[in-house]
């Protein structure tokens, strides 16, 4: 990794869903981590491909803005070259109610579908981001006794 370009997170979207992916950026960004995104950082003359290549290979984690639009989209390579490099680099968020198949399916996401409150949607997303960074997965508090 070329620690000059590295980023916490490199995220992957279709074009229909630029919304989400600068929303998604801004939330990051806000939240004190270091992202790259197609629609801020890719300039006129860069090349779309090794574009692509540096910002999945700086990226401690890869983001794929799960929809529609994505699944169907060239934007599978993406995913499938974090998926290659390490299983655990690759995060889902899901922003849209959509089927899920192949490579895909078994791979649990992060759910935005149903969120009304933004502010509460940006602090799920950020927490469980910040706790894949960290690589716990321990919960953040005991446990209420159960009997």
């Amino acid at each position: 990794m070329d620690t000059a370009d590295a980023v916490d997170f490199y995220i992957s979207y279709s074009p229909a869903d630029d919304r989400w992916a600068t929303w998604i950026g801004w939330t990051l960004t806000e939240a004190g981590f270091r992202i790259r995104l197609q629609a801020w950082d890719f300039m006129p003359g860069t090349n779309f491909t090794e574009f692509t290549d540096s910002g999945v290979r700086n990226a401690s984690v890869v983001i794929a803005v799960l929809s529609r639009s994505y699944s169907g989209s060239r934007h599978g390579s993406e995913w499938q070259a974090a998926l290659r490099h390490d299983p655990r680099k690759l995060v889902m968020i899901r922003v849209e109610d959509c089927p899920l198949d192949g490579l895909l399916a078994p791979i649990t996401f992060l759910d935005l579908v149903g969120q009304r409150d933004d502010r509460a949607a940006a602090n799920v997303m950020v927490r469980d981001l910040e706790r894949m960074l960290d690589e716990r997965s321990a919960a953040p508090a005991p446990p209420p006794f159960p009997g």
